[in-house]
């Protein structure tokens, strides 16, 4: 490239040539400036390696999931980051198949990201199996399904953190909200997973129930298949609502259950929106919007900064949200009250 002379120096003359005629002294000292001033100028990704942020998401980026998806980037965003220049997000999505993980991860861990926001259970054993030292950002129902990663939820100690988003508290607050919606109602079932660990809620539900004139019975299930069944159970045992917990079988049959609930004309409540979306009556539990901007994002933008994982507390939900589906109250004739509806945070119509 040719350029002007500021000091009447021919038309033909490089800078590189005006350089290499300057003493060996002197043209050392404005080889180092210029190289200076093209590093300042230069963009971050070309003077530093960005960093690569992993997601390992459970199902794809069109299912409910994504809204924490697009909060967490949000997040991200509201922090300071932009995409491409302060780092790289990588996303991989198992597409509800737990069995992908382990490619998933092992794909993801090839791009030596910094820092991985992943659900627990299989996807954090897919990651602890391949590498013990990435920081991990968890999303996890419970403290015990971090797989011993956490040593505590006040000091993970390690290189894992996260946020739970199972609430004992809120299994009571369900049932007083069936109470308020259906005033006759005396006897509700439960549907859970057998295998799961569910003491925290039974023994919140055992506290309120007496309050509220309700007793409850259990329509426990192993697989996917005893569904129908145990709802059947419920039904011939007069249950006037059905309760659900969430773990993978049940989510996975999120819109089988909604469907067998309204063959029955039973109302029911659930800890997620994803199950009111698919067709349940309500659901009241955290808002996951704010666990993933305050923790998932919050806790990337730590780790990146130099925060150790282990010195992260494991956080809980603070804010809670009530979701109501209008269409599923009409179809089984309910109809629910303008002062529930008022404190909804969401109504489907």
């Amino acid at each position: 490239m040719r350029t002007r002379s500021n000091a009447g120096a021919d038309k033909g003359v490089t800078w590189h040539q005006t350089l290499w005629a300057l003493p060996s002294d002197m043209r050392a000292a404005v080889a180092s400036l210029i190289s200076l001033v093209l590093l300042a100028s230069a963009p971050a990704s070309a003077s530093a390696q960005v960093p690569v942020v992993g997601w390992l998401g459970l199902s794809s980026p069109e299912s409910a999931e994504a809204r924490g998806w697009d909060t967490f980037r949000q997040g991200l965003r509201d922090l300071g980051h932009a995409e491409g220049r302060t780092l790289v997000i990588e996303p991989r999505w198992a597409g509800g198949d737990n069995a992908r993980f382990p490619a998933l991860a092992r794909d993801l861990l090839d791009r030596r990201p910094a820092v991985i926001v992943s659900p627990c259970g299989p996807a954090l054993k897919a990651i602890r199996e391949i590498s013990r030292s990435v920081p991990v950002v968890s999303i996890c129902a419970d403290p015990k399904n971090f797989l011993g990663e956490v040593a505590t939820v006040s000091r993970p100690g390690g290189q894992t953190t996260g946020f739970t988003f199972l609430a004992p508290e809120s299994a009571g607050k369900r049932l007083q909200l069936l109470k308020e919606m259906l005033p006759k109602l005396s006897r509700v079932a439960v549907l859970y997973h057998s295998g799961d660990d569910w003491d925290h809620y039974w023994q919140e539900m055992e506290r309120v129930a007496p309050q509220l004139g309700l007793t409850f019975s259990k329509a426990p299930i192993a697989r996917p298949e005893d569904i129908e069944g145990a709802v059947a159970a419920a039904v011939r045992q007069h249950a006037g609502a059905l309760i659900v917990f969430p773990d993978a079988i049940t989510v996975g049959a999120r819109e089988r259950i909604a469907a067998l609930a309204l063959k029955h004309r039973l109302p029911t409540a659930f800890d997620l929106r994803g199950f009111v979306g698919a067709g349940g009556l309500f659901s009241y539990g955290p808002d996951f919007r704010d666990l993933y901007r305050r923790v998932a994002a919050g806790y990337v933008d730590k780790i990146l900064k130099g925060s150790a994982p282990g010195d992260l507390p494991v956080q809980q939900p603070t804010r809670f949200e009530l979701i109501v589906n209008l269409r599923t109250a009409r179809a089984i004739s309910l109809s629910v009250p303008e002062s529930l509806l008022a404190r909804a945070h969401e109504v489907l119509e």
